[in-house]
């Protein structure tokens, strides 16, 4: 029985670096990584359909020979569309199966294949040239996977930047870190937004492989319809300041002033406004429409508490996504339509 599936049709893609993939292939005595053109990983002969109508080959589609009793769960996929890999991993195939059962199939707009094994697991990394969207298709001892343009899939492509992350806490104030804050609320906002016309990638910084202009390009190529990047404000002087404060591209200068209202008001917490700003970082670089959400002070020990539970960060990721689903007009190339869905 065959099994299809859009593999990013409904799922978040994650943002992390492709030395992860490398440090995975490191250490280990099992390991093994070579590209396609060391290894030989690919039958160039042709292949048919057998009698029975088994599908060998299927068009426009690259495929992968799974070993015997390995189940669609068994294949897991993970995207780096930033760094245009995309990785595929394998339980069950014995260290040396790729060595005698080859790749096959349609190679467009992939670059180039690797291979590593290790702890049990064969991890196939896919590299494009470009920013590409893997769509997948399981039979019984085969996967097929073809690559495709964000928007031959999608309407519309949000990018959920959760601030500070990987080496970076943010502000650190009664105990309390922005990073915990801001992650948990670009996680909610992640599920929320998507959807079958929607790709929504998390962005975690890293700064130990990425620099915040590196980070910025890579956003710009994958040219999302909005960016919204989450943080928490600190004020240096007192303690008593707290709010909530919306930056923005020019493009979206009405839209946080509606958000920034709307957001004061589900969350009960006082209108800072709207402006529209370069700050360094992130958004200092971003060639693309952005709304750089500071939902509250932290530095004020009543708003980090506040913001700091999951009542709140539920509260506030609700509304930010009500706003941005329900105008019902992010559509590709545009910026937000006027009024939000509530």
């Amino acid at each position: 029985m065959k099994h299809t599936s859009t593999v990013i049709s409904s799922f978040i893609l994650f943002f992390f670096s492709a030395a992860l993939f490398a440090a995975s292939l490191t250490g280990r005595v099992t390991v093994r990584a070579e590209s396609h053109a060391e290894r030989g990983l690919f039958n160039r002969g042709s292949e048919e359909e057998t009698g029975d109508g088994t599908e060998f080959e299927k068009a426009g589609y690259l495929k992968i020979p799974l070993p015997e009793g390995v189940e669609e769960a068994d294949v897991t996929i993970q995207n780096n569309p930033f760094e245009n890999r995309i990785f595929i991993r394998i339980s069950g195939a014995d260290e040396d199966f790729y060595r005698t059962n080859f790749f096959s199939g349609d190679m467009t707009d992939i670059e180039d294949v690797r291979y590593g094994y290790a702890d049990g697991v064969s991890t196939v990394e896919l590299i494009t040239g470009e920013v590409r969207i893997p769509v997948c298709e399981y039979t019984p001892g085969s996967f097929f996977v073809k690559v495709l343009p964000p928007r031959d899939i999608y309407e519309r492509i949000i990018v959920v930047d959760s601030g500070h992350g990987v080496n970076d806490p943010g502000s650190v104030v009664y105990g309390i870190e922005e990073r915990s804050i801001t992650a948990a609320v670009a996680g909610r906002l992640c599920s929320l937004l998507q959807d079958g016309k929607t790709m929504v990638c998390l962005s975690v910084p890293d700064e130990t492989v990425h620099s915040e202009k590196e980070r910025s390009e890579m956003i710009n190529s994958l040219k999302p319809d909005l960016l919204l990047s989450i943080h928490t404000g600190a004020d240096p002087d007192t303690r008593v300041t707290n709010g909530v404060e919306i930056g923005s591209s020019a493009d979206m200068a009405e839209r946080a002033e509606e958000l920034a209202a709307l957001l004061s008001s589900a969350c009960d917490q006082k209108n800072l406004g709207s402006s529209v700003k370069r700050v360094p970082g992130l958004t200092e670089y971003l060639e693309v429409p952005y709304l750089r959400i500071k939902l509250g002070l932290i530095t004020n020990r009543f708003e980090a508490e506040k913001m700091n539970s999951e009542e709140y960060q539920e509260r506030a990721s609700r509304t930010i996504a009500a706003y941005i689903n329900g105008t019902g007009s992010i559509q590709a190339g545009s910026a937000i339509g006027a009024g939000g869905g509530f």
